[in-house]
């Protein structure tokens, strides 16, 4: 035991201390014994609220995209003592990083999430354009089909809020929505090295695509009288 004002190391038998007098606080316990049988438990740190989670998440992103590019950096100045290639794998690492922090930016704002995801896109291929020294296909080729895309997604997200159970109705707008993304982009394609705005490659992929969508709203749709399919094709 130690005295509460001097700090002097006393008897547990004293009343006093010997150097101050100061009277010596007893903590007697069930069994008589002045301790504690066993330690305290550590305090736990209270838990992250949900901006505290958003910020770690963050930082830990950032600081895994950082690495990479560091080391990118390094070897492309390493070798060519100027920088080359790593410039374009700099822009995919930006546009990755970019595209996973938008979701927690605007968190329950799809439409906002898809325009910047579209910002993002066309900063991005334009990087790249210039880059390379040909910039002539950013606006033929890149921005319709990047515009396509967020347009079909927007449409694709509205028609989630307008129906009341989600499912595989879903995935079906989905698929619906990357067979006309695959028809845009070919004939996009298409105008602007073969000069011709018919669809080769696309209308194989559309036509497996649409199929499966089709089943899939059957399946969702379906009335409840008529022969449950699901069980029988097993999905």
């Amino acid at each position: 035991m130690f005295c509460s004002r001097c700090g002097v190391e006393v008897d547990p038998a004293v009343e006093k201390c010997p150097l101050c007098e100061a009277p010596i606080q007893k903590l007697p316990m069930d069994d008589g014994s002045p301790w504690p049988k066993e330690e305290a438990p550590a305090a736990t740190a209270p838990p992250m609220s949900a901006d505290e989670r958003k910020a770690l998440v963050k930082t830990l992103t950032t600081l895994g995209f950082l690495i990479p590019a560091s080391i990118v950096i390094t070897v492309d100045w390493f070798i060519n003592r100027n920088l080359s290639w790593s410039l374009f794998a700099l822009v995919s690492l930006g546009t990755a990083w970019m595209w996973s922090l938008l979701p927690l930016i605007f968190n329950r704002k799809p439409y906002q999430l898809i325009i910047s995801i579209t910002i993002v896109a066309l900063a991005a291929l334009s990087a790249i354009g210039v880059l390379t020294g040909n910039t002539g296909w950013i606006f033929t080729i890149a921005v319709p089909i990047v515009l396509c895309a967020g347009a079909l997604a927007s449409g694709v997200t509205k028609l989630v809020k307008r129906t009341r159970s989600v499912g595989g109705n879903m995935a079906a707008w989905i698929l619906q929505a990357v067979a006309i993304l695959a028809v845009c982009a070919d004939i996009l394609i298409n105008s602007r090295l073969k000069e011709s705005f018919r669809p080769g490659w696309s209308i194989i992929a559309a036509s497996t695509l649409l199929p499966i969508s089709i089943l899939l709203l059957y399946l969702h749709y379906r009335p409840s009288k008529q022969r449950k399919l699901r069980r029988y094709f097993h999905v």
